[in-house]
């Protein structure tokens, strides 16, 4: 797998984790107990998301270590296409072709 997708990967996580813990605080009282499925401990709802926030912060690590805190990507994304996804590159190119060709017809053109 390549650098980008692994960034990809761990940004995807990131986001699905932060969707899950607005989902979480928007389902459950704030008086409501859980029990940590990995413990068995009981817990609020606070202490639930800083568990989820520590999550998060497991995938940013995660994350800094495949970039070496970010050294490895320079100039990884500045693809002005969209990231890295060949086939979405090869589309964007067509539609940029096919711009600059319509853009240098002449615009005069009489039609019979």
């Amino acid at each position: 797998m390549n650098l980008a997708k692994e960034i990809n990967e761990k940004l995807d996580q990131i986001l699905f984790i932060r969707h899950e813990a607005n989902r979480m605080d928007h389902d459950l009282d704030d008086d409501q107990i859980l029990s940590n499925i990995q413990t068995g401990e009981k817990q609020n709802k606070q202490q639930a998301l800083e568990i989820v926030e520590g999550m998060i912060d497991e995938v940013k690590n995660e994350l800094n270590q495949i970039t070496n805190n970010g050294l490895n990507v320079k100039n990884i994304f500045t693809n002005k296409y969209y990231i890295n996804d060949f086939m979405q590159d090869k589309i964007c190119a067509e539609i940029e072709t096919n711009n600059m060709l319509n853009n240098n017809q002449p615009n005069n053109i009489e039609l019979n």
